[in-house]
């Protein structure tokens, strides 16, 4: 006597059924693979963001040496309670970094192309602290290219 046509069906169900739960394991397995290397690398951004955080100091502009180079790291536009200003992270030694807010007036000085090509590492600037207008009391400033 030959099995119902229905057994057939069922039968191929149950193995296809199988195909699927051991296709979905792996698929299950390789992104929980993926997706704790994804997790992984956002720990170690994170330890890394969070040791840049606690080496940065904020300085006033007169704190920095008169005509010294100071590479500028990082390029952020914001907003304080003063107004709109650009933050640089400035490298003072090897193994020390800076913020400065420089003054509103450059605020519109840098381009957003300025600040990604900053960010980037697509092009390396140095900022030149001059020192105080005497007449004006303010900020004297230049931004050096850096010679490679």
């Amino acid at each position: 006597m030959k099995p119902h046509r229905s057994c057939h069906v069922r039968a191929a169900s149950y193995l296809l059924r199988d195909a699927d739960v051991i296709f979905l394991f792996v698929s299950a397995t390789a992104m929980f693979h993926a997706r704790s290397e994804v997790d992984m690398r956002r720990v170690m951004d994170l330890a890394k963001r969070f040791e840049e955080a606690t080496a940065y100091t904020s300085v006033n502009l007169n704190s920095l040496e008169p005509n010294k180079l100071y590479p500028i790291i990082r390029a952020k536009r914001m907003t304080t309670k003063h107004g709109p200003t650009v933050l640089l992270s400035l490298r003072v030694s090897k193994t020390s970094i800076v913020e400065v807010f420089l003054p509103k007036r450059y605020c519109d000085v840098f381009s957003d192309e300025d600040m990604e090509s900053i960010n980037s590492k697509a092009v390396s600037l140095n900022l030149v602290y001059k020192g105080v207008c005497e007449s004006s009391k303010s900020y004297l400033l230049a931004i050096e290219r850096e010679l490679r």
